[in-house]
């Protein structure tokens, strides 16, 4: 289901499905986008969000709607596109996020509705996905680095779990013709990435010599917060601010064990392989770098 007409002309020709047109705030769309159809992959929402009720109008009334049209209409099986962030809400932890909550909330709503009706709900929370057009940190990294306004990192031991978009395609469907129901998995390419071998395979690919001179800790801290609050101020979410920090310089770890043994999922890609690529891709969208 697509929102804008437009939208038709960005998905590949080889589609072998019906696109329609809906709107999560539409009832009446969702209605007829659910008609006749056996299973939903719920994948819309809105990323990015610095404040609960930016996303909650989406991410949970949007998606509690697509519910109602989905139960109305007798739709078979539900999947549901998570987030990682949502295990931070799910124990209440200090890092949860206004993403983070709105995806968990939105997940009880499913499961309780799975314990209630014959729908089938199966839930999968990606880490931070890689790819041609990617956003978040390391895009974000991409792009200063390339503009040089990224000094070099800390000296970081911290390391991340990421997906690559691919494998996140093949996990999605083997979700739809899996028969688990009411269940929750993780989503990775199994890898641990360290932050500081990002940044070296970053400097690789634009072909730009890494500084000798470290950034101190404390000055990222600071300059990652002012940014944040001149965001604010100015009302417009530039990315950078102290969660920026804390993503950079803690562990951010995940396994995916269970749906590898219990969908048979088998990660293929790998960020450092596909790195050239995507900067390649974000260097021919940025502005020209600043002369040094």
């Amino acid at each position: 289901m697509l929102r804008s007409p437009a939208k038709r002309a960005l998905l590949p020709s080889s589609l072998i499905a019906e696109p329609v047109l809906g709107d999560l705030h539409d009832q009446q769309s969702l209605a007829q986008a659910c008609s006749g159809v056996a299973i939903i992959l719920h994948l819309a929402g809105v990323a990015h969000v610095s404040i609960s009720t930016k996303g909650d109008d989406t991410n949970v009334a949007g998606s509690e709607n697509l519910l109602k049209a989905a139960l109305q209409k007798k739709v078979r099986r539900f999947i549901f596109l998570s987030s990682s962030l949502a295990n931070a809400a799910a124990i209440n932890s200090k890092d949860m996020t206004a993403y983070g909550k709105g995806k968990r909330t939105t997940e009880l709503l499913l499961l309780d509705a799975a314990n209630k009706s014959q729908i089938e709900v199966l839930i999968l929370r990606p880490v931070n996905v890689y790819g041609i057009k990617m956003k978040g940190n390391i895009a974000s990294m991409i792009s200063m680095i390339h503009r040089g306004r990224l000094p070099r990192l800390p000296a970081l031991s911290s390391e991340i779990s990421l997906l690559g978009v691919e494998d996140l395609t093949n996990a999605i469907l083997l979700a739809a013709k899996s028969n688990q129901v009411a269940r929750i998995y993780t989503v990775t390419d199994g890898q641990d990435y360290p932050i500081a071998a990002i940044e070296e395979a970053i400097y690789r690919c634009l072909e730009k010599k890494m500084p000798r001179w470290r950034t101190p800790a404390v000055i990222l801290y600071t300059a990652a917060v002012l940014a944040g609050a001149m965001a604010r101020l100015r009302g417009r979410d530039t990315g950078i601010s102290s969660r920026t920090y804390r993503n950079l310089t803690a562990d951010n770890l995940f396994k995916n064990e269970e749906i590898c043994a219990e969908l048979g999922f088998q990660p293929t890609q790998n960020l450092y392989q596909l790195l050239p690529e995507i900067v390649g891709d974000i260097v021919s969208e940025t502005k020209p770098p600043q002369s040094q």
